[in-house]
């Protein structure tokens, strides 16, 4: 990830291993069903890791530049590393130049590695990384030698290789200067037909084009059915990965366009993002292959910025989700950093950004520290979600630092990043889908809680009354809400209710008028109104559909009262008389008060009138009395009797009003 070859950026193992890949997928099942904590995650990844080869056999190493595999059995014992003490000379291409070799002096120096580590040679030093330079070995075989099959990865950044003086592969075009150079990153993959007992690998390389030069990746050697193997697995594994993680991308993106006060999902999408664009450039180079005539400079920017731009992703992925846990002033100083370092890259050639990988591996690595002090700090405090992102973190940790330690050549272990990132990713994605469908379950709850708060307040506001007024529920009323209806207007009134309250206790009091209403209540709603406001002892209903709805409910609220009647006779109670009067006209439904407290309420002149009607039931001594507007309104005249008492001065009113009397 952070090297390249031994000395740059890289985000692939020299090979994977499958039983890695298997437990790994065994830990994202244990995960799936919850039966995985993050830190169990992280030590699974940490044994898995030390597996290594799948080979118990150790490849032996060169000496001298002499590698023996004499006794190295490809069929049985599987790919070995060329990996050892390699002849080099320095300022020489002892093949491709041969006229300009001036000198057979040559050293002994460690492959893979880089040539600015090299420095008893006369003008190079660690400082010294453009030049060009020959690396040879001998390779002895045992008798009866199979096809075998040679792969070369890359170096830096232009390489020749040759058999026996014959070349078999390229990267780039190496050359004495940076005119005559061309780099460029490949994996090339070599048949070595039935070789010779003896045979000598020679390397030509040259860089002007980054930091540190070299051969900077194991060349590895197997018989081709065996390499065909590795090569497969390889590329299945890194496809694998770069599926994966872009699936999960696109996934929290998706998780990201319905929640977007979450910018967890954002973050996280946008780093596995970045990281899965980085797989395709690095490793078996999926794009380079496909594109092969795009310029070196350009591959080499991607592979640069997508590890540039994924680590402040990180630091913002965390940050929202633990909001207030980390430090904003470390979080912006990190973002400003690291976009310093991108706008470099972009703005200047490799051979200038290249230099910024080191301040940039140091910087993360404190970066890191600084997360897993505040994520273990999370996790003793037992904040949701820590254990899972502390292990995750710990699992990319380790394999990052020993990507470091093995692209500086400290450490002989090595690629290990795309598992600890595919560990990590998992985690994070697991803790991120646990907390979108606690934050499901959490809305879920309020949305039940709100059709509880709903059905209560329907209670005291009708439900009728929100959909008139274009409203699914009381949340959405404001002030001023109003609508214009023509509706019909139920008053009633329980006659000489104070002289029954004075005969009760006051919970007598409030137990008689509910068990009135629960009587008058189901036939309003029977016929098609609805109860405005309970009035004390008094109830007034809305009817907006028509006259007869309420001259019906009006008929069977009588009724309902001669049931009550007879069973309070039975218990020797007074008998109850009520007046019911009905208009019809145009009134106003809205919502008056004020910002911290309002109601629903009928404002017309018709609510007026109403209300007069049902009072003239008294000077009349009727049940039932309606005005000529509700009369007319009634299609239905022939189910009732009507009985017609002329016009009488209504208080209030300077205009006499026609009254009618329903006979029951």
């Amino acid at each position: 990830m952070f090297g390249e070859g031994r000395s740059r950026s890289k985000s692939t193992r020299s090979s994977y291993d499958p039983i890695l890949l298997f437990w790994i997928l065994r830990a994202v099942q244990f995960l799936k069903i919850g039966k995985f904590s993050g830190i169990s995650l992280f030590f699974l990844f940490s044994v898995s890791a030390c597996t290594g080869s799948a080979s118990s056999k150790i490849s032996p190493l060169a000496e001298k530049g002499v590698l023996d595999l004499r006794e190295w059995n490809f069929s049985e014992d599987g790919i070995v590393k060329l990996d050892g003490e390699w002849k080099f000379q320095w300022k020489e291409l002892t093949l491709s130049r041969p006229s300009e070799t001036n000198s057979e002096r040559s050293i002994l120096t460690v492959v893979p590695g880089n040539w600015n580590q090299i420095s008893d040679i006369e003008g190079l030093n660690s400082f010294q990384a453009y030049g060009y330079g020959t690396y040879s070995l001998k390779v002895l075989l045992g008798k009866d030698a199979e096809r075998l099959m040679l792969r070369f990865q890359d170096a830096g950044t232009a390489a020749s290789v040759f058999v026996d003086g014959k070349k078999i592969a390229r990267n780039g075009v190496v050359g004495i200067d940076s005119n005559s150079s061309r780099p460029q990153y490949l994996p090339q993959y070599n048949s070595l037909s039935f070789p010779k007992n003896e045979f000598t690998i020679t390397v030509e390389v040259s860089n002007f084009h980054h930091f540190k030069g070299g051969l900077w990746e194991s060349i590895r050697l197997g018989t081709e059915s065996e390499m065909q193997v590795f090569r497969e697995d390889h590329a299945n594994s890194e496809m694998f990965l770069f599926g994966s993680i872009m699936i999960m991308a696109f996934y929290h993106f998706g998780l990201f366009s319905l929640r977007r006060r979450d910018l967890s999902g954002l973050y996280f999408g946008a780093f596995c993002f970045s990281i899965g664009m980085r797989l395709l450039v690095t490793g078996e180079r999926f794009l380079i292959r496909k594109f092969p005539d795009i310029p070196w400079e350009f591959w080499n920017k991607i592979e640069y910025l997508s590890i540039y731009v994924s680590v402040p992703l990180f630091v913002n992925y965390m940050d929202a989700l633990f909001p207030g846990a980390f430090s904003s002033r470390i979080r912006r100083a990190t973002q400003w950093f690291y976009s310093l370092l991108s706008v470099f890259v972009i703005l200047t050639p490799a051979s200038i950004y290249s230099h910024s990988m080191i301040p940039f591996e140091l910087l993360m690595l404190m970066n890191i520290g600084w997360l897993i002090f505040i994520l273990a700090r999370l996790f003793y405090r037992g904040a949701e979600g820590a254990s899972m992102a502390l292990g995750g973190l710990l699992a990319l940790t380790a394999s990052s630092i020993n990507d470091i330690l093995y692209s500086q050549a400290l450490v002989s272990t090595g690629y290990y990043l795309p598992f600890g990132l595919f560990a990590f990713i998992f985690a994070q994605s697991y803790l991120l889908s646990f907390r979108f469908s606690q934050a499901f379950l959490y809305i879920e709850r309020l949305s039940d809680n709100l059709l509880e708060v709903n059905r209560a307040y329907s209670r005291f506001v009708p439900l009728e009354f929100l959909k008139f007024l274009n409203k699914e529920n009381i949340t959405e009323i404001g002030l001023g809400n109003q609508v214009q209806r023509e509706m019909t207007i139920l008053f009633s009134d329980i006659r000489d209710f104070t002289h029954l309250s004075e005969k009760m206790s006051p919970k007598d009091n409030f137990d008689f008028l509910n068990s009135y209403m629960r009587k008058m209540g189901p036939v309003i709603r029977k016929n098609n109104g609805f109860v405005d406001k309970y009035l004390g002892d008094g109830i007034m209903a809305l009817f907006p559909h028509s006259a007869d709805d309420a001259l019906q409910a009006a008929a069977e609220m009588l009724q309902e009262l001669e049931d009550l009647n007879r069973s309070r006779k039975e218990k020797k109670f007074e008998p109850i008389r009520i007046g019911i009067g009905l208009h019809t006209g145009t009134l106003m439904l809205g919502t008056i008060g004020e910002d911290q407290r309002m109601d629903g309420t009928v404002i017309s002149d018709a609510v007026n009138l109403a209300s007069r009607i049902e009072g003239l039931t008294k000077q009349f001594h009727t049940n039932l009395l309606l005005s000529e507007s509700t009369y007319k309104k009634i299609r239905n005249k022939r189910k009732f009797r009507f009985k017609r008492l002329g016009k009488v001065a209504v208080k209030g009113k300077s205009k006499s009003s026609q009254v009618y009397e329903v006979v029951c």
